[in-house]
This record gives structure tokens, sequence and C-alpha cells, in this order.
């Protein structure tokens, strides 16, 4: 079986944005146990390789239509000039290479001779790359930095091409998990018990018209650290129960001094997002068909069909930065942890931002070879050491069986009676 989690713990204040990207990789896979620690879970006992699940029984999910035609209508964003802009300097923005300067160009019924002027608004049509606002006025990417030979790493840039994605079919049941899911996480830095953390899902509420799962994810450091340096972390993502993706986050954070509250509301038919961050004026940002939040992400993760060898993409925005979220499968693994023996997948988080990577390959995951895909190990290093969250409790409510698939048919040919 194979469990996933994310452990990683910081004695210092953890923003998105000061640890960039490879944070992201671990919050966004990991809020389950990165740098925040987890707390909770029920119970979970594993012997000789098999496990036994102390079940609950699954609330009714009320019904709803998908809304999946809506969103995966063509996406058109509107970008203004700025000065020193080309059809190409514009393609390597959304695209990621300049050879899509002509489709910039068609969609706005222009020539690629054409010079563009400053402030007009012009129309992206289907982009790859959804930057925020604020990048394109700081730092705009040219022509010129998109054909520097990309560094080479775990997953390099090439991999990220259509055919080394595994591309599978949205899943459309979740044979994974439920309500009264509670996973329960024990976070350990230099040998020692720094925090415990929860990953928990809550009966369905209905959020924007749709029926959502509030998946929450807590953590909280554990004495003697707690007298030190306090922790105390709640992130909600309400998740859609048809369609398997965020309509809304929020998260309360509070780390020592550091203290944040945020609030994200997503349309995901426009493809927009509303984030609130404080008392600051509210932000609106573009993204991407289907975009995933740090928790949600996750969850949809352990959706889908993995396969050992296979790379898989999700879309996914955080701190008002969007990115692909992208998990390698390296291979089946038997671990033994104190809470018993488990058959895993070992998984590896990327995190692709435009068409750069962040590589983290420090970070190793074990999720169970089931339907389930129960995280039960996240072993990472930081600048301190080792750090590692296990799997020591879980209370798991009773899931659909995926359908098997009918055995084919044999047809059988009786001889013909020979003629006398």
């Amino acid at each position: 079986m194979v469990k996933k989690g994310f452990t990683q713990k910081r004695s210092r204040r953890v923003t998105l944005k000061k640890t960039s990207f490879l944070y992201l990789s671990l919050f966004v896979m990991t809020m389950l146990s990165l740098g925040f620690l987890f707390q909770g879970c029920t119970l979970l006992f594993v012997s000789k390789g098999e496990t036994r699940y102390v079940e609950n029984k699954t609330p009714q999910t009320p019904p709803a239509p998908s809304l999946s035609r809506q969103m995966n209508k063509t996406v058109v964003l509107k970008y203004k000039v700025q000065e020193g802009d080309t059809f190409q300097s514009i393609a390597a923005i959304y695209y990621g290479v300049t050879s899509k300067a002509s489709k910039v160009a068609s969609a706005n019924h222009l020539s690629l001779k054409s010079k563009l002027k400053e402030g007009k608004v012009l129309r992206i049509v289907d982009p790859v790359n959804f930057p925020n606002p604020k990048e394109l006025v700081k730092k705009k990417p040219t022509a010129q930095t998109t054909t520097e030979t990309p560094k080479p790493g775990p997953i390099s840039h090439l991999d990220t091409t259509p055919e080394n994605i595994t591309q599978v079919p949205r899943p459309k049941k979740n044979y994974a998990f439920g309500p009264g899911e509670k996973l329960t996480f024990e976070v350990k830095a230099l040998s020692m018990v720094g925090g415990y953390g929860t990953l928990e899902i809550g009966n369905p509420v209905t959020v924007q018209d749709r029926p959502c799962y509030p998946l929450s994810a807590k953590a909280t450091a554990a004495f003697p650290f707690s007298m030190v340096y306090q922790v105390h972390d709640v992130q909600t993502s309400y998740f859609d129960v048809v369609d398997f993706l965020t309509w809304k986050f929020e998260n309360d954070v509070l780390e020592g001094k550091h203290k944040a509250q945020n609030l994200e509301i997503y349309d995901q038919v426009k493809h927009k997002v509303v984030r609130s961050k404080g008392n600051e004026p509210p932000e609106e940002i573009d993204i991407a068909p289907f975009t995933q939040d740090i928790i949600s992400c996750f969850f949809y993760f352990r959706l889908l069909p993995l396969e050992v060898g296979k790379n898989y993409s999700i879309p996914a925005q955080a701190a008002g930065y969007n990115y692909n979220l992208i998990v390698e499968v390296i291979k089946k693994e038997r671990i033994t942890i104190p809470s018993g023996t488990y058959d895993c997948l070992l998984v590896k988080p990327h995190v692709r931002y435009a068409t750069v990577f962040r590589n983290t390959d420090d970070i190793n995951i074990w999720l169970t070879d089931d339907q389930r895909h129960l995280p039960v190990l996240v072993t990472s290093k930081i600048f301190i050491g080792n750090v590692e969250a296990t799997l020591i409790e879980a209370n798991l409510p009773k899931v659909k069986e995926p359908e098997k698939k009918p055995e084919p048919r044999i047809q059988t040919h009786k001889r013909k009676k020979e003629e006398e």
C-alpha cells in the first residue's frame, strides 16, 4: 500500500514568497505535513504487509451536475502592451516559446510585422502560463531568455512536454477518500518530536452552490518546542465532490510572532481567483482550467491511477502564483515504520513555474499502493538536518470499490457434425 505525506518543520517564519516554489512543492503536496506540522488521526493498523482499517459510515453526498464542460472551454486572457513588447516576447511569457508569436498575432488579427502600440490590449488564447499581473510589470521574459539551455534536474524542461507527461482523463469517481477520514502525523527533526499534524475531511457543505468536502490541514508544535516557537496553523480547502477541484481556500496561521489570515475564492468557470490577505485590497488573478490550491492538489493526486515511471502534472495556485506540480512516481517499495509495514509507492514532487523548474530532490513521499493512496511517510532535508513526518493514526471511512471490468467472454464453436 502506498501512502503519501509531506513533512517539513521550520524554526523560522515560513512564507511561500521567501522559500519560493521549493517550499510550495512541499506545501502543495505536503500541506500534509510540510514546514507546518500535522497533528491527529485515528486508527490504521498494518502487519505483515496487510492493512486493517477502522472504518466509518460515509454520509450521502448531495447530487449535483458536473461543470467540467463549462470549465474546459477556450480560455482568453487580456494583456496590455508595454514599452518594448514584441509578439515574440509576449509569446515567451504566455506560451514559454517565441515560436508561438504567430498565434498571438493571428488571435488579434494582426501581422507579425505589425508594430505593437503601448497600451493596446491583446487577446491571449489558451495560454500555457498564467503569470501574476505584478510579475508582468516587475520582470518580463524576453525572447533571448527562452533560448537558454535548461539546467539538468530530476525532471528536465524537456520532460514536461506532452509526450513525457502522463496524460490521464480527469477522474469521474472517488475511490480514495471521503468524509470522516482523519490522518495523524508525528513530525521529527534531529530525532526529536517537533510537532504533530492532521489531515481531516469533513461532511459535505455548499460553497458557491457546489457540494464540497472541507479538507483541513492542522499543525501544532510539540513541547518543549512550543515553549520557544509556537505553531498553530489551520488550512482549509473546499473541494468539489463532483468535479474534484477547489472553490475556496482559507487559512489561519500562527507561527512564532507571525500571524496571517488569507482567503481565496475561485471561479473555475471564468478561470479567476480573488485573493484577500489581511487588510490588503483583494487581488484578482487568472488561473488555468481545473486549478487546485495547496491542499486540494494533494487530495486530487490521490484520485489518479499512479504508475511507476510516470509523471503527472497538476495545475495549482498559491500565494498569487500559478505553477504546475509535477509528481514523479519512482518505484514500489515496502517500508516499515513504528505503526507497521506498508507496501508503498515512492513519489517525488517537482514544481514547474513558467518554463523554470524548482527541483526538490530531497523530498520523498511514500503512499500506500492501493486505491486510497494514503501518505505513510515523508522525509526531507533542511538546513538543520533530516525531517520526517510519520503516519501514526488513521481513521478511514468506507469508500466505494472500483468497478471491476467484466472478464471477456470466451466463445466456443461447436464442430459441425460430419455428414454421414
